[in-house]
């Protein structure tokens, strides 16, 4: 998962995406570089307060950036990417993952291309090259019509900045005014806490165009496909104060874990969050089921999140979360958290509860089993890296070390999430577009 963010003719630009990506820290803690219109960029490896400093300033009014952690590509690859495409000078900033990129990979290579990364997101730029306008900006709309998905995608000149997603809308991306000009950013809550005004969601299949000097052009690529969001977005990766589709995500979250009471009736003592991803949950659990919720796990704020950390996973959630045994000692605890997706996190956690002295560890997960791979823009590329898509629910019990195990129902996401165009590939399999075979990385 990736977070972009653009900021167009306004001053000081790069303290603005500065802002911007501080608040988009959470989807993406690997790097982060911006560019601005005259390409002079900034890159790094870290967080954003360590790679935008003060003294890494760099003028401009207009610019693009973006916070990563690797979806393909290795991590040194940082975007935006830069490009020269026989059209002119272009930078990107992408949010997902294309999934035939293999195929159309090796398509440019026969003819003689030439990729400088490894990075998907590359290919944006070679098809602007062979699109059949002279103008930069035409050809970018038709590289835009020819990758169907998945993106949501920031593309910048010496002239102008487009915001588009694609047409099944699988990544969000808002848009509003600020000081004169116009911001971009992967949630709503970024451009909030700005202070920008008229924000707006990019549809699926619109395209935002910001010419220096005219107004703003919206076009629209063909949505002949069914909307297909992340449902993913609102189980873990958006921030709780963002709202997606108009469904605030701590709503979203909350009606899970209400959800999940009503179709478990789980008993305990007392609901514990796993700190912050199970928080909502966790409150809506509580309120259903008229269960106390107490902080039985405290966070560590200066650890990042443990499913977007490539490495290392397992020792970082003891450096991360801490339990209190004053409150779980002697007590059935049932731990709400947002997913399971590897495994290895949460059977830490119920050790340590156990540990502390807790009688009994009930999870419940406000989400199904993750049972498939990701191709559009997750960290979960083949089957092997998911416990549950081959171990049944009590085979994951045991594995984690849980007294009981008990997870949301599909059906009870949706009612929870309060739509039905959502992407739901990684919980049953149906992909909307050619994906790799899905066996071959078991």
């Amino acid at each position: 998962m990736c977070g972009i963010a653009g900021a167009f003719d306004v001053e000081r630009a790069f303290f603005v995406l500065h802002d911007l990506l501080l608040h988009l820290q959470h989807r993406g803690q690997e790097s982060v570089g911006i560019v601005m219109d005259n390409f002079t960029s900034i890159k790094g490896h870290g967080l954003v307060k360590e790679v935008l400093t003060e003294k890494s300033f760099i003028e401009g009014h207009t610019g693009i950036g973006h916070v990563r952690y690797s979806t393909v590509g290795g991590p040194e690859e940082i975007q935006p990417l830069v490009g020269y495409t026989g059209k002119g000078k272009l930078a990107i900033a992408h949010n997902g993952t294309i999934p035939d990129a293999s195929h159309r990979r090796e398509t440019f290579l026969e003819r003689g291309a030439v990729f400088s990364t490894t990075v998907d997101s590359e290919l944006f730029l070679h098809y602007v090259s062979i699109a059949p306008f002279e103008d930069s900006l035409e050809s970018v709309l038709w590289a835009l019509q020819t990758v169907p998905a998945a993106y949501s995608l920031l593309v910048l000149n010496e002239d102008f900045m487009i915001g588009a997603r694609d047409p099944y809308g699988y990544r969000p991306l808002f848009w509003g005014k600020y000081d004169g000009g116009y911001v971009l950013a992967s949630e709503d809550s970024a451009l909030v806490v700005l202070g920008a005004s008229d924000i707006t969601e990019v549809e699926r299949g619109q395209v935002i165009i910001l010419e220096k000097g005219k107004s703003p052009k919206i076009q629209k690529l063909s949505v002949d496909r069914p909307g297909r969001f992340c449902v993913f977005e609102y189980i873990y990766f958006a921030r709780p104060d963002s709202n997606l589709g108009g469904i605030n995500v701590h709503k979203a979250r909350f009606e899970m874990g209400r959800w999940l009471y009503k179709e478990h009736k789980i008993q305990a003592d007392i609901v514990i969050p796993v700190l912050d991803s199970g928080l909502s949950g966790a409150l809506g659990f509580s309120s259903e089921s008229g269960i106390p919720m107490d902080f039985g796990l405290m966070r560590n704020r200066y650890m990042g999140r443990t499913f977007i950390m490539p490495t290392d996973r397992k020792s970082s959630v003891r450096k991360k979360l801490i339990p209190i045994p004053e409150v779980v000692k002697g007590k059935d605890v049932v731990l709400i958290d947002d997913s399971i997706v590897r495994g290895s996190t949460m059977g830490v956690i119920v050790s340590m509860l156990r540990e502390a002295g807790a009688r009994k560890v009930i999870v419940g997960i406000h989400s199904p089993p993750v049972k498939y791979p990701c191709f559009y823009g997750i960290d979960t590329a083949t089957r092997r890296e998911l416990i549950a898509s081959d171990h049944t629910v009590e085979e994951i019990r045991e594995t984690i070390g849980a007294d009981e195990l008990f997870y949301l129902s599909i059906e009870g996401l949706i009612k929870a999430v309060g739509r039905e165009d959502v992407c739901l590939a990684c919980l049953n399999g149906h992909y909307d577009t050619w994906v790799p075979e899905v066996d071959s990385g078991v």
